[in-house]
């Protein structure tokens, strides 16, 4: 129902415009016309002010004043007006010229006032027109892209305290955490040289989700890093090591991301993924977009495509939806006996 109330009040508001127009000519003496007449001088008046309305909705705001360039807006508002009162006028006065003609009241207004059909005197009160034209089509955008954004960022505001929560339980995982101890304490008691490293990771991995992951956007780079520790951690558990294999192609230096946004595709590859068989991400950045895509075997009973992640990527897809929201895709889907998990991101809304 909320998606139809903007064009609801558009709707209403063109009603009000023609019921006003309507009222005019049937209300002033003077301008007592054929209905054939009234109805060109309403459907023309209608035709320019919806070309304005809208010209300056769709075209000037978005394109100008929404980019911060409020002196190319005004210009252009400006050259809109003077083409909008340069086109209609002569229109305005060949119509009251062949009104006159058939109406004796209307010629003898004009004989008394024979300036009100010269040009600038015509143009003067259509360009009033004009402005207000143009003050209700930005006073209704700027205020509906307003309104929008601030329900936007309540919702995303009661997002993040939901994703916080998920965040919380992923950072104590005690499965995730108790096998990583386990696998520790095998390489401590067979005096392993790896030992240290892997206790340093795991330090690292929890010392980025409490401490890293509390601000609004995370550079790429410490994005990856946290899954390059996440993917070692889980190594150590494999039998074989090799076949779970990452890959970053493009250059990730400068580029941001909300923490933890690609977490939960490595999590779901290792849920319902085959250990035994090849596991593989990959992080792209080419051609304008970042990339990210885990591909692996499903284990037997895991389901279709269709059921796969679960809650884990139902809060995903929904916090993309709010922080994407034209600016990203998702997709899975089989080849041969792999399962492959795609999300790419474009931009930020």
């Amino acid at each position: 129902m909320k998606k139809h109330v903007p064009l609801l009040l558009h709707i209403l508001l063109w009603l009000a415009l023609l019921a006003f127009s309507l009222w005019v000519h049937f209300s002033v003496e003077r301008t007592k016309l054929p209905l054939t007449w009234v109805a060109l001088d309403v459907a023309q008046t209608f035709a320019f002010h919806l070309a304005l309305f809208y010209f300056n909705w769709f075209v000037l705001l978005p394109r100008l004043l929404a980019r911060g360039n409020v002196l190319g807006y005004a210009l252009a508002v400006v050259a809109t007006l003077a083409v909008f009162a340069a086109v209609r006028s002569p229109i305005e006065i060949f119509q009251t010229k062949q009104q006159a003609s058939a109406i004796p009241q209307m010629a003898e207004q004009i004989a008394k006032h024979p300036n009100s059909l010269e040009l600038k005197n015509v143009m003067i009160p259509l360009v009033i027109m004009g402005i207000m034209n143009i003050f209700l089509s930005s006073s209704l955008k700027v205020t509906g892209d307003y309104l929008r954004n601030e329900r936007r960022r309540k919702e995303l505001e009661l997002q993040h305290t939901t994703t916080e929560l998920e965040l919380l339980k992923a950072q104590v995982n005690p499965h995730f955490l108790f096998n990583t101890l386990n696998n520790i304490y095998s390489l401590a008691y067979q005096n392993a040289p790896t030992t240290a490293d892997a206790i340093l990771k795991l330090s690292l991995l929890l010392r980025y989700q409490l401490y890293e992951t509390n601000t609004n956007v995370v550079p790429l780079e410490r994005e990856v890093e946290h899954l390059e520790h996440l993917l070692d951690l889980h190594r150590l558990r494999l039998t074989d090591p090799s076949l779970l294999t990452s890959q970053v192609d493009g250059n990730i230096s400068g580029l941001s991301i909300p923490p933890m946004l690609l977490m939960p595709l490595v999590e779901n590859m290792f849920k319902h993924g085959l250990t035994s068989a090849p596991m593989h991400v990959h992080v792209s950045t080419l051609d304008g977009a970042l990339t990210f895509t885990t591909q692996n075997r499903l284990k037997p009973g895991s389901g279709s495509k269709d059921s796969y992640g679960g809650i884990g990527l139902q809060n995903l897809k929904r916090r993309l939806e709010l922080l994407y929201p034209s600016g990203y895709t998702f997709s899975t889907r089989h080849q041969e006996q792999d399962f492959i998990a795609t999300l790419t991101l474009t931009r930020r809304s």
